[in-house]
């Protein structure tokens, strides 16, 4: 159990570790915040937070350096004191123009990237988009294609199976009607809305099997990912290749949120390198759920281990109450 004293002084070293990223001697932390105590009195604290693991002190140096317990130590009394002072805190994005989610995650990747210096990973969900057409031809033999186009711009696809050839003229009927009931519906809403169509007709069966494969496709949330600062991370981590390669690949694939779950996170939630998978335990990774021109989103920003807390840690404590109050 540490003293307040202590928590005061490894606090502090921390702080000005990841600052500078050079050990911490005593008369720093006296002659910069003036502590009311004596350096030797620091040194003695000094060497029982050694003794607990919080420090460790390279052989050519005076000073100490954090140890991963002291980082963890560090992030919770920083998260708490932000999440005190940073309620009134505005993040303005200047993102609301962008309306279609996969070009503002990636515009709000690359904003956030700017502002921190790190690899920035966003993803938003679809399910607030509203329709705007559908479509429907056949793809081949036994398999109708249903194109639903939505006001974002994007463009969902559905192959349909059926047990029966649909001709040209059902298809035409098919698009011709719908396309004057369902604009403006949400795309949630579509399969239903399509299911409590048509009923009691010759048309019934090939609509109900439409809106089967609809709400299967819409099972599994819609996912838009933008990505940028890759360049900063392989300059702060150039040595470790093979988490690069891992980053680079997860980057390709769009699947670098699948790292650590973040479903359930309300509030701003920090993964050290041994939390983390195996082939990560070179990094931190800092990630918040926060809603953005009505969508809901991930912000998920990466870095070394020994990375700039204070700041990231700050602009997403603003991003996530900003987004909580309802503003954007």
């Amino acid at each position: 159990m540490l003293t307040k004293r202590q928590e005061l002084i490894l606090f502090l070293i921390v702080d000005e570790f990841l600052a500078a990223m050079v050990p911490v001697s005593s008369k720093q932390i006296i002659q910069k915040y003036q502590l009311d105590i004596s350096s030797a009195t620091v040194r003695n604290e000094m060497v029982k937070l050694e003794a607990m693991g919080f420090l460790t002190k390279p052989h050519t140096s005076a000073g100490r350096i954090p140890s991963r317990e002291a980082l963890k130590f560090y992030i919770g009394k920083l998260s708490e004191k932000l999440d005190e002072k940073s309620q009134s805190e505005q993040i303005h994005l200047n993102l609301k123009s962008h309306h279609n989610p996969e070009d503002l995650s990636k515009s709000t990747a690359e904003k956030i990237s700017a502002l921190t210096n790190y690899l920035t990973g966003v993803s938003f969900t679809g399910k607030d988009e509203t329709v705007k057409g559908i479509y429907f031809t056949p793809l081949n033999e036994g398999i109708l294609l249903v194109i639903i186009v939505l006001d974002s711009g994007n463009i969902k696809e559905i192959p349909v199976r059926m047990d029966y050839n649909v001709s040209l003229e059902t298809l035409k009927i098919l698009t011709n009607y719908f396309n004057q009931v369902i604009i403006d519906t949400p795309l949630q809403d579509l399969s239903e809305l399509l299911r409590t169509s048509l009923k009691n007709t010759a048309l019934e069966y090939t609509v109900n099997s439409v809106a089967d494969h609809i709400r299967e496709d819409l099972d599994q949330p819609r996912k838009f990912s933008g990505y940028s600062g890759f360049n900063h991370l392989i300059q702060q981590i150039s040595e470790d290749t093979d988490t690069l390669r891992a980053l680079y690949d997860d980057l390709e694939a769009k699947q670098l949120d699948n790292i650590i779950d973040v479903t359930d996170s309300d509030g701003v939630d920090i993964y050290l390198g041994d939390e983390l998978p195996e082939d990560y335990h070179s990094i931190s990774i800092i990630t918040t759920n926060f809603k953005l021109a009505g969508f809901d989103g991930n912000l998920m920003i990466i870095g070394p281990e020994m990375m700039g807390y204070k700041k990231v840690i700050k602009l997403l404590h603003a991003i996530n109450n900003q987004s909580t109050k309802g503003s954007e």
